[in-house]
């Protein structure tokens, strides 16, 4: 049992140990804290992993709050969503959702259902999507969850940011910040996905299936993310970067301590500059590797990039050797974006250095823009060069260039190394 414990966990660690750490991240007596934590990565808990939970209550005190996502495990959300109608025989076999009763997902860690369970807890409404809490604001928290986009105003997130609440998170990972969701919805861009499900409820004491829909919170995602980390892990690191929310540890856990409602803000913004402006394709368009037959619309692509670049044209010669260059070196690779006959964007990649991939030039015709054109050249140039040995790639932005700044960086491009230069 001892070796076993040592090698789970980094170390004992008890409730008072846990409360201290907390208190020095900044958890204040009468916060409102909206938890996630990884146990195993605080370390070996003395008694049980609910002394974290506790630690949390002692230190937010009886003025406080502590509150959590726990959702339904039962719930008949992947079996039912899409569908017109439910068939017969699941809508009678499956259970209605009890909020007293239904357990929390065992996916989401063991602290859910220790919370759900707790005396005093009080628990939401929503059939999917519900939260518990204990303390003094438990009951103004969970109250009337709206059935509907109930990550939107009036959820439990929403009241969370109008109780200027925090977020905890002890050793979890910054794509877990469930309250991003609420920005998803408060965000006002086009083309969120959006979802339709059944589920059970008690209504009177008897089960009544009901449609729920909301923008999409898993599979396809709400927005059309393609960076190379999760978008919420995106936010939260842009968010922390400048210098917002609080980074420390408790027990053995990189724990950060975010403010819900400057958070949300933040993210909101963030989603709406990369998101606002995005158009959906209302043509087919192929992504496929350039090849000779596409020199002369290659020519063309690249002389209006040097003229949208530099305000001058490029001679037709030296347009024809580099696109030569680009298609006849085996060190590059080129791939081009056809709306039916006509090559309307392209992107060439190369290996900068071992593991490290570089993208030379990438282009979309103005009149192509904003239709995603930009996520699909870069997704199969990005799956090149992962086959090709690469984990990173890199880009150069002019300093002036702010439109394709702000188009790479909703890709999931980050600053890494900036460049200063003068004219000698």
């Amino acid at each position: 049992m001892a070796g076993c414990s040592r090698r789970r966990a980094p170390g004992l660690v008890t409730r008072e140990r846990i409360a201290a750490d907390l208190a020095e991240l900044g958890v204040a007596p009468g916060d409102t804290v909206m938890l996630h934590a990884a146990v195993g990565a605080i370390g070996w808990i003395v008694g049980s992993p609910d002394r974290v939970l506790a630690a949390v209550l002692d230190v937010v005190g009886e003025a406080g709050t502590l509150l959590m996502y726990v959702g339904w495990d039962g719930s008949p959300y992947d079996v039912t969503i899409g569908a017109p109608a439910l068939p017969s025989a699941l809508a009678e076999a499956w259970p209605a959702y009890d909020p007293e009763t239904s357990r929390a997902v065992r996916d989401w860690g063991v602290l859910a259902e220790y919370l759900r369970t707790c005396p005093g807890a009080r628990r939401s409404a929503h059939p999917d999507g519900s939260f518990a809490a204990v303390g003094a604001k438990s009951d103004e928290l969970t109250r009337d969850h709206p059935l509907q986009y109930g990550m939107g105003p009036g959820s439990p997130l929403a009241k969370l940011c109008e109780a200027r609440g925090k977020v905890a998170l002890l050793g979890s990972p910054l794509s877990n910040v469930t309250l991003l969701h609420h920005a998803e919805h408060l965000a006002e861009v086009p083309n969120k996905g959006i979802v339709r499900y059944w589920a059970p409820i008690l209504r009177d004491g008897e089960k009544t299936w009901v449609e729920i829909e909301e923008f999409d919170t898993g599979g396809e995602g709400c927005l059309p993310w393609h960076g190379p980390t999760d978008m919420f892990e995106a936010i939260v690191r842009d968010y922390l970067q400048e210098g917002r929310g609080r980074v420390g540890h408790v027990g053995a856990a990189l724990s950060y301590l975010l403010d819900a409602a400057g958070l949300t803000e933040y993210a909101v913004g963030w989603i709406e500059e990369r998101f606002s402006e995005y158009e959906p394709q209302d043509f087919e368009v192929e992504i496929r590797p350039a090849a000779g037959p596409d020199h002369r619309e290659l020519a063309a692509l690249l002389g209006m990039h040097d003229e949208e670049l530099s305000g001058s044209t490029t001679s037709a010669a030296r347009l024809s050797t580099r696109v030569d260059e680009f298609l006849e070196d085996p060190d590059r690779k080129a791939f081009v974006a056809a709306a039916g006959e006509r090559v309307v964007g392209m992107i060439v990649v190369s290996q900068a250095a071992p593991g490290r991939g570089s993208i030379e030039l990438a282009f979309v015709e103005p009149e192509f823009r904003r239709r995603g054109i930009l996520r699909e050249l870069e997704a199969d140039a990005s799956a090149h060069l992962r086959d090709i040995g690469c984990h990173v790639v890199e880009l150069r932005v002019g300093a002036g260039n702010d439109a394709a700044r702000s188009a790479w960086r909703c890709l999931g491009y980050g600053p890494t190394v900036e460049f200063l230069e003068r004219p000698l």
